[in-house]
């Protein structure tokens, strides 16, 4: 593993592994790039290299200033995809997966895949001002981010639990407030068909009751043409913590037919189980 930097930015990002496709995973809301290493370290596909990095106020870039919005976390994302400079398959969480779409839209000559782990609409979630509060509010708030972790997953690790409300209670209240707003209100791209034609797996948690089966089907799928969801069994809104093993074989599946072929697959939508 080895760390580098954008040049002339404050940007670093880890390499894991080595070959001539890049996976690149971008974070969710309050967590970091370690948020992936359960993950990465359970896939098997030949001939990879795992990226991952903070985005602005985040993680160990936690005090990096504003603006934290789509806009600048697709710079920043897409940075680190210009310095690899080799094809690239992009992997986002939550909100992350928004960052990964816009970045993959931008770059459809090297973007060979996404996967969208229990992606929330790039159009914003658009939740009511009481119900996004408490979101805005979680700032320096470690009970709050503990019991909302606890109250959207199903099977959370208790050692990460513990790691990702440490990292998440030093990000600056105006960051996570930032931050709320950015995917709650969304990006105008979302409003239309995803300019990304590749192939796109979903991966929804069972017990999320936050990204909802009916917010997927209506909100998310439509805006793809090649599209395979998933919906793993025991898990909440971090299913790529809660069922690594799992969501690690769905995520192979996508990488090796990124190796196989560089044309568009036949559009499609599934619905197996995790």
């Amino acid at each position: 593993m080895k760390t580098e930097r954008v040049a002339d930015t404050d940007v670093r990002y880890r390499r894991t592994g080595d070959g001539d496709l890049a996976v690149v995973f971008v974070h969710g809301f309050l967590d970091d790039q370690y948020a992936w290493d359960r993950l990465i370290s359970r896939l098997t596909t030949p001939g990879i290299e795992c990226v991952t990095l903070d985005l602005a106020g985040c993680g160990d870039r936690d005090a990096v200033e504003g603006p934290y919005d789509y806009d600048r976390f697709a710079d920043e994302a897409g940075r680190v995809v210009d310095a690899l400079g080799r094809p690239f398959v992009l992997v986002g969480h939550s909100m992350g997966a928004a960052v990964a779409e816009l970045v993959a839209a931008r770059r459809p000559e090297r973007a060979r895949g996404l996967a969208l782990v229990t992606p929330v609409p790039l159009a914003g979630v658009h939740l009511p001002d009481e119900m996004i509060e408490p979101f805005r509010s979680l700032g320096g708030d470690a009970d709050g981010q503990r019991g909302i972790r606890e109250q959207l997953s199903a099977a959370f690790p208790e050692a990460e639990l513990d790691r990702l409300v440490a990292t998440g209670r030093h990000m600056r209240p105006e960051a996570v407030r930032a931050i709320a707003d950015c995917w709650n209100t969304g990006h105008p791209q979302g409003e239309r068909p995803s300019a990304h034609a590749g192939p796109v797996l979903i991966l929804r948690g069972e017990r999320d009751g936050f990204v909802t089966e009916d917010m997927v089907d209506d909100a998310i799928v439509p805006r793809f043409t090649a599209v395979t969801a998933v919906s793993v069994a025991e898990a909440g809104h971090w299913a790529h913590i809660e069922q690594a093993a799992h969501v690690a074989t769905h995520l192979d599946r996508l990488l090796a037919g990124a190796h196989r072929t560089d044309s568009l697959p036949d559009a499609n939508t599934s619905r197996p189980q995790g």
